[in-house]
């Protein structure tokens, strides 16, 4: 009993030997599936190009801590993007859309985008717009179209992108030092299988380098230029953005039922001006229809009047046989 249970002991610490070495393994190996674009310096240690080792890269622990920058540097240059939302309302909408235009050539700013129903059928005509002006005359242009118009909604919201801009600044400026070492590395390799390694690299970091530098340019854009939403919304009656008093409210809700009922009969009487010629053509179908069940019960009627005053034919009636003759010339009566 002794000896099994030493076995069973035996076996079983070999078992948990066996996983906690396969657990390692496999630790290693995500570790070494991990790329290590972030990990490396790519301006060190370049070798010979008729040794083999053309570039070699300096691995970091991923845990290192970076050194921060000054906060004086990140304060004098953050870099900010500023988006402002207004929801504007105006009884003169087309007045209202070129005081916009106006303010925006103004400000040396441009329309990104603009989306405006003008069809002067409808109850009220809306425009929404997206405009880019710089960013140092933003306040300029809010306070100026706020001044033309009845800003019922005002949101803003600032995005600072200073750290990742930087992030990107650093990784661009190490990948344009790499790419100007395989130039010259490409220069002097004589193996082809250097060459095709060392230009198989030079295409990738011009790949990222491109991408790098187009988010930089983006980020610029976004930057020194804001981006404001407007939304216009043409209206009979502003809305009123200032607190009333009991008595005023009274008054106000009067006169918008007043006015509520007028435009009901305007709305109405235009209905009628407008829908003529389909109540004509009703109309018409309607008469045509009862003057086809007029003409139908009066002919009905007249066959009717007809058949009561015609006689009723009589049956004809049965032939009597004659009667015999009385007096001398029946013959039993003769002598």
């Amino acid at each position: 009993m002794k000896k099994f249970l030493a076995l069973a002991l035996c076996v079983l610490l070999l078992m948990t030997a066996l996983v906690g070495c396969g657990a390692a393994g496999d630790k290693a190996s995500v570790e070494r599936d991990i790329p290590v674009y972030e990990n490396y310096t790519p301006d060190v240690n370049y070798g010979s190009v008729n040794g083999g080792s053309f570039y070699q890269y300096a691995e970091t622990s991923a845990a290192a801590p970076t050194e921060p920058l000054p906060a004086e540097a990140v304060s004098t240059n953050r870099k900010l993007i500023r988006t402002v939302s207004l929801n504007l309302e105006t009884e003169e909408y087309d007045v209202l859309l070129e005081g916009i235009s106006q303010r925006i050539a103004a400000c040396g700013g441009y329309v990104e985008s603009m989306n405006a129903d003008t069809r002067y059928s409808s109850d009220s005509r809306y425009a929404s717009l997206t405009v880019r002006v710089p960013a140092q005359r933003l306040d300029e242009f809010v306070t100026a179209v706020s001044g033309i118009s009845n800003v019922v909604q005002r949101s803003e919201n600032t995005e600072d992108v200073t750290l990742s801009y930087v992030d990107l600044e650093s990784h661009a400026s190490a990948l344009r030092t790499e790419q100007e070492r395989l130039i010259s590395l490409l220069a002097e390799a004589e193996n082809l299988s250097e060459i095709l390694e060392i230009e198989d690299r030079l295409t990738s970091v011009r790949y990222e380098l491109e991408y790098m530098e187009s988010q930089l340019r983006t980020y610029d854009n976004l930057v020194e230029y804001a981006t404001v939403h407007l939304s216009v919304s043409e209206v009979k009656k502003l809305t009123q953005t200032v607190e009333k008093g009991f008595w005023e409210k009274i008054g106000d809700g009067f006169t918008d039922s007043l006015n509520d009922v007028w435009e009901g009969l305007k709305s109405f009487f235009s209905f009628l001006v407008v829908s003529v010629p389909y109540l004509i053509v009703i109309a018409v179908i309607v008469g045509i229809i009862l003057l086809i069940i007029f003409l139908c019960i009066r002919k009905s009627r007249k066959k009717s009047a007809r058949r009561t005053a015609a006689p009723l034919p009589q049956p004809p009636m049965a032939q009597q046989p004659p009667m015999p003759q009385q007096g001398n010339d029946r013959p039993e009566l003769k002598k």
